[in-house]
């Protein structure tokens, strides 16, 4: 569930010390990198990504949208697959943004790096200070 503003990221309570989990940051765009979300709109979409990676068995750290892209800490456990996992993700969102009345899609790909136990603070700071 969202907590706090919308200055700040949709945090989840994570423990940092799991050695058997791996945390990636993942984020895409939006095709052409348009501003096309509202406010109201990347709320709806946060949303949406929280419920469907815990439908994934994945656990959002913090998962923010901006107006063209949307930027997301998970943790994962070793058996997931980000192959399968950002599909999932990515058409998910994209169905409530068709939902909402949106013509917004998706860009193809996505960027994806992996953060150590150290750098998580760091990595959910940088998410905050999405737009």
């Amino acid at each position: 569930m969202p907590t706090g503003t919308r200055t700040d990221s949709t945090h989840v309570v994570a423990s940092e010390r799991a050695a058997h989990h791996i945390y990636v940051g993942l984020a895409w765009s939006t095709l052409g990198r348009l501003p096309l979300m509202s406010t109201e709109l990347r709320g709806q979409v946060e949303v949406q990504l929280i419920v469907l990676a815990r439908r994934l068995d994945v656990e959002p750290v913090a998962v923010r949208a901006g107006a063209d892209r949307v930027r997301l800490l998970l943790r994962l456990k070793p058996t997931h697959s980000l192959a399968t996992l950002v599909p999932r993700l990515k058409h998910g969102s994209q169905e409530a943004l068709t939902a909402a009345g949106r013509g917004v899609h998706w860009a193809s790909g996505y960027a994806v790096t992996t953060v150590g136990v150290e750098a998580i603070r760091e990595a959910i700071r940088r998410i905050d200070d999405l737009d």
